[in-house]
Order: C-alpha cells, then sequence, then structure tokens
C-alpha cells in the first residue's frame, strides 16, 4: 500500500528503540499533513486489529505560546492505547523509550459522546464524567523531535506511555482554570503551572480534538480518556529518577525512572 516504507520506518524504529529522521524526508516533496493521518492512522488500525484497544487520545502543544515559540502552526493529536497506560507508582524501564521526556496534565474522562466542532467549555465539561492527576511520557520515534509540523501527525503526536493517579475527581469539583501541579524530581522542585496553561482551559483542549476528528469523520466516545495538554514544560527524564506531580484538587501521581 501507499507510504508502507514510512510505516515500516516508524514501526521498526519503535520496536529497535532507535530514532530515525524525519518521516518528511522520505516522501518526494515532503509530507502533507493528509498523508501524515494516513500513515499514523494505518500504523494504529494494524494495532487494534492484533489485539491492542483505544482507550482514548492526547493534545500536544496545548500551551500557545510555547507553540508558537516553536513555530507549528497548530496543536497536535494522538492515539492511546490500552498498552500505553500505566497505573501509578512503581517503576519504568528506560530501556523500553528512546529518549522519553514527562508531562504533567489533567486527564478527561468523558461520561458522553462528544462529536462536532466548536464544541463549548461547557458542553465539554457537561460530557465528562471526571479528571484525574497524570503524567504523559512522550517518546519521538524522530531524532530529537526535530521534523516538520505533519510528521507530529505521523509519529501519533509523539505518544508512548500515560501514567494516571488511578483517583478520579468528579469534574464539576475541581476549578480546572485554577488547578496548580508541582513537579519534582527526586524531592527537589522542577517546575510549577496552572490548569489554564492548556489551551486557556484544559475543556478546550477536548474541543480541539473533537473539532480535529470530525474533520476525518470521528468523535470521541463516552468512557473515553484524553489527556489535555501539559501545565509544566516538556522535561527530558532522568534514569533512576523518581518524579512526582503534586496537583492541589487531584493529588499526586509519580513514577520511577530505571
Amino acid at each position: 500500500m501507499a507510504f508502507e516504507q514510512q510505516i515500516q520506518v516508524l514501526v521498526e524504529a519503535e520496536k529497535n528503540r532507535q530514532a530515525v529522521g524525519p518521516i518528511s524526508d522520505l516522501v518526494p516533496g515532503g509530507l502533507s499533513l493528509e498523508d501524515a493521518h494516513t500513515i499514523c492512522e494505518t500504523i494504529i488500525g494494524r494495532r487494534l486489529e492484533a489485539g491492542e484497544k483505544l482507550v482514548g487520545y492526547k493534545v500536544g502543544f496545548t500551551n500557545i505560546p510555547v507553540r508558537e515559540q516553536m513555530g507549528l502552526p497548530d496543536s497536535t493529536y494522538g492515539y492511546e492505547l490500552d498498552s500505553m497506560v500505566l497505573a501509578d507508582g512503581g517503576e519504568l524501564a528506560m530501556s523500553e523509550l528512546i529518549a522519553p521526556k514527562i508531562e504533567c496534565e489533567i486527564c478527561f474522562r468523558l461520561s458522553q459522546d462528544l462529536r462536532g466542532k466548536g464544541l463549548s467549555v461547557e458542553q465539554v465539561m457537561a460530557a465528562t464524567e471526571a479528571v484525574s492527576a497524570s503524567f504523559e511520557i512522550c517518546d519521538a520515534r524522530i531524532k530529537d523531535w526535530k521534523c516538520p509540523y505533519p510528521d507530529f501527525f505521523a509519529d501519533n503526536g509523539f505518544s508512548a506511555r500515560i501514567v494516571l493517579s488511578g483517583r478520579w475527581v468528579p469534574a464539576g469539583e475541581v476549578d480546572l482554570l485554577e488547578e496548580t501541579v508541582v513537579l519534582t524530581q527526586d524531592g527537589a522542585k522542577l517546575a510549577e503551572g496552572k490548569g489554564a496553561a492548556a489551551m486557556g482551559h484544559p475543556a478546550n483542549a477536548v474541543s480541539w480534538l473533537a473539532g480535529k476528528l470530525a474533520d476525518r469523520g470521528k468523535g470521541l466516545k463516552a468512557g473515553q480518556l484524553v489527556m489535555t495538554g501539559t501545565l509544566t514544560p516538556i522535561l527530558p527524564i532522568a534514569q533512576g529518577s523518581t518524579y512526582i506531580a503534586s496537583f492541589t484538587t487531584l493529588g499526586e501521581v509519580r513514577k520511577t525512572f530505571i
């Protein structure tokens, strides 16, 4: 099929834990956004056929000033499969990944289907069952995370793992704009951020995602998770360290990397 070479390059890069150059370099004239979606959707489709299950999505580059500083024209998204979901605590072997980075996020769990463009914060919140403290462990199959915008989509939005605290709080009981997180590494403070850092309100990230999925004839389903974007800087992970994200209302999430 079309793009089989590019698909295999990404699959092998993840399998062998070896980063590759931009996928755009493998396509004469570069990779279009439609090409990139085709590559990613084919890879995800094959994984689903092999028995993995779609549990939700991640939204990336939701901090607009950072996104603009990087020269990206828009945010990004990727698919989250059940094999990517980790429980709070315990250890994660760095050998499973290539060059992982950590983000502190608020994860949404939907109680209703969401579909269409231009959804309001109120509509998203009404369809949200609960929210949770979480980490996203991003990892690019593309070397040094340097590539044209479409490549982010081809590489599934640099998705790798998510860590959920296991504690879900009803969405209406949290002031998501003011919800604050402090990230520590081995007890030393690394970063701090608020919910408003995610597109002005984390629900805006869900709305943006629903709109982008609608462009592809898809929608969000009840029970699915949405990682709404980092509230803290995207930081490289140090092997041997324990990271803890402490949220004002949502509690803590932690993981040790060995």
